[in-house]
């Protein structure tokens, strides 16, 4: 198996980077990326084929927030303080997608794993992903479900399968929200 490096990203890799979000959504839906290179509360790590460095594989991203109602504004599905759990600080991961033809290897773990190491060095006490659960192989739910997130909301997406980019026969797609808490000991 061929070696994946983490990195930091590169300003040359914002346009490959919405190229590859971009593919997982439905046809005419783009996503501008924000590489967030002068911020210290944003951190956004790519994966790459450590022969290749030039072509990333993988990204995610971790915001961090001290209020609830922040998180809120920037998540995508859920904009309602409450069903946020209360915690001190907040690492809200973003961006989580895996190049077609590259799932399987580790890449989405490797890069959760380490955003979880930089939230620890932050103070992050909860982790949450305001996510798109779906009928694909690499639906994200599989993902946080091993790293010991516990989905706390769901509210199904209504649309046919016809204009699901993942399900085939009927969408099962859903909007969720999952969340870690950091015990002290972590």
């Amino acid at each position: 198996m061929d070696e994946i490096a983490i990195r930091d990203p590169r300003p040359s890799d914002a346009d490959e980077l919405e190229a590859l979000i971009t593919a997982h959504f439905s046809e005419g839906s783009s996503y501008g990326v924000d590489l967030g290179l002068d911020d210290p509360t944003y951190h956004v790590l790519v994966a790459v084929d450590a022969d290749a460095p030039d072509e990333p594989l993988g990204v995610m991203a971790l915001r961090e927030f001290a209020d609830p109602a922040a998180v809120a504004d920037e998540m995508y599905f859920f904009d309602d303080p409450d069903l946020i759990p209360a915690a001190d600080r907040y690492g809200h991961l973003e961006m989580g997608y895996v190049k077609d033809g590259a799932t399987g290897r580790g890449i989405g773990s490797r890069l959760l794993d380490r955003l979880h190491g930089i939230g620890a060095e932050r103070g992050v006490d909860l982790y949450l992903a305001d996510s798109w659960y779906h009928g694909g192989d690499d639906s994200p739910e599989k993902l946080f479900d091993r790293h010991g997130y516990e989905t706390v909301h769901r509210d199904p997406i209504d649309r046919p399968a016809s204009e699901c980019p993942k399900c085939e026969t009927e969408c099962t797609c859903e909007a969720a929200l999952a969340v870690r808490r950091v015990d002290a000991g972590e």
